[in-house]
């Protein structure tokens, strides 16, 4: 709620100036053009080239923010493939073993899904998305504890060749997890906002400034320019923020949940079979 309240005021305040200073240029274009050499020629051209400058910074901007979007759906999709992987790799060690591991990482995994199912928001004082740090440790120590048994069967000769496979895919799955953190925090540099913001007040004194050789003040060309610009910026900051915004990725965590439910079903037909005792 802090973030989408956040949003949604820096918006409307962006809204708000952004009609003041079309109206407020349109005041000082009609005080230039009331002046003996008061025209219009060649002032076309410094107009242009700050729209074009704006135009182009908000195009790479929502261009990097779509990417980073799509990699975070990317991560989710790694996360559950290295997480069935390192479940059937655990196999390998068989037994009491191989049943106590596979155990260790259903709930190291089940925490991970819980992390991002719990509320989170934003931080004010970080400029950041937080989640749940009690939350994080636990999911530190099921890590600890996973990695602790596999890498303590090792030593075992009978269960070297399955070490060769199972410890890789284990990091693996940590590293991923690790990016996916990672990629909550990765976001274009503060300044690019303040840039952005800059330049699209500025757009809209020149475009009320141009507006001053129009005979009259046309409120459904202020309304739609500032409309604009404001939906452009909310936007790119909704989709640089995903579980937060109106743009959201939860739709991706299903196949965290399939694969966990998956890796249930494999457990619950080997313990009917008999697989490993």
């Amino acid at each position: 709620m802090i973030f989408l309240a956040y949003a949604a005021l820096i918006a409307a305040a962006f809204f708000v100036s952004s009609l003041f200073l079309l109206n407020y240029g349109r005041r000082l274009g009609l005080r230039y053009l009331q002046k003996d050499a008061g025209t219009m020629t060649g002032l076309s051209t410094v107009e242009g080239a700050v729209f074009a400058l704006m135009g182009l910074l908000l195009a790479f901007t929502i261009s990097g923010a779509l990417q980073r979007f799509d990699d975070r759906r990317q991560l989710v999709i790694q996360e559950a493939n290295a997480a069935s992987t390192a479940h059937d790799r655990l196999a390998l060690f068989e037994g009491e073993v191989a049943r106590d591991l596979q155990n260790k990482l259903r709930d190291y995994f089940q925490a991970r899904i819980d992390l991002y199912r719990m509320p989170h928001d934003y931080s004010l004082l970080k400029r950041a998305e937080y989640f749940s740090q009690e939350q994080q440790d636990k999911i530190l120590s099921f890590k600890n504890e996973l990695w602790n048994a596999a890498v303590g069967a090792c030593p075992q000769s009978n269960f070297s060749p399955a070490c060769g496979q199972a410890l890789p895919v284990l990091a693996n799955l940590f590293e991923v997890a690790r990016l996916r953190l990672g990629a909550a925090e990765k976001h274009p540099p503060q300044v690019i906002y303040v840039v952005l913001f800059g330049l699209g007040l500025g757009g809209s004194l020149l475009a009320g400034f141009g507006m001053a050789a129009a005979k009259s003040r046309s409120w459904i060309h202020m309304f739609v320019f500032a409309t604009t610009l404001t939906v452009a910026l909310y936007t790119l900051t909704n989709m640089e923020y995903p579980r937060l915004g109106l743009i959201r990725i939860e739709n991706f965590d299903h196949f965290l949940v399939d694969a966990h439910q998956q890796i249930q079903t494999q457990d619950s037909a080997w313990a009917t079979l008999g697989y490993g005792r």
